[in-house]
């Protein structure tokens, strides 16, 4: 069993997943991301929350956001493995706002659904096992469409901090 399947490896990953929600922006990146390595791999960890409609778009972004930064794609290994896993939930919230009338104020209640993405994801230095990046990310989605120029947008964003490959 590899360490990316192992029953640790994965609960692990879902309470880092499952913990975005209360840390919106917790996004690292170790002091040793020097952009020496050349190539890079994609793997998607499904975990208990993980989305796999959504595999598709989150892989060619991470994809063009490493591209662009001077990282060479490969199918099955590299000297970067990314990982991640990606979940949307609905999360419905009551919104309470004073309306003036023409008896007074009285207070409007109203219920709304929103989108929340939570992002696992990890950059790691195959070679010497070091995670150079990581990222927990939870965001209420402000473009629900979820089409491939908000996830690219995103990622890119998201990968903005880690350096870009040296000697491009």
């Amino acid at each position: 069993m590899s360490r990316l399947t192992s029953p640790l490896f994965l609960s692990a990953l879902f309470l880092l997943l499952a913990g975005c929600a209360s840390d919106p922006d917790n996004i690292s990146v170790s002091p040793n991301a020097d952009g020496h390595q050349s190539t890079f791999f994609i793997q998607a960890v499904r975990a208990l929350g993980h989305r796999e409609d959504l595999e598709g778009r989150f892989d060619l972004a991470v994809r063009r956001a490493l591209e662009a930064k001077g990282y060479r794609f490969q199918d099955r290994s590299g000297e970067l493995r990314v990982i991640y896993a990606v979940g949307l939930d609905t999360q419905t919230s009551v919104i309470q706002r004073p309306v003036s009338t023409e008896a007074g104020v009285v207070t409007q209640t109203q219920i709304a659904d929103s989108e929340q993405a939570r992002v696992a994801l990890r950059i790691i230095d195959e070679a010497s096992g070091e995670v150079l990046f990581q990222a927990l990310v939870a965001r209420h989605l402000h473009d629900p469409s979820l089409n491939q120029q908000a996830f690219d947008e995103g990622i890119a964003r998201l990968l903005k901090d880690f350096p870009p490959r040296a000697g491009r």
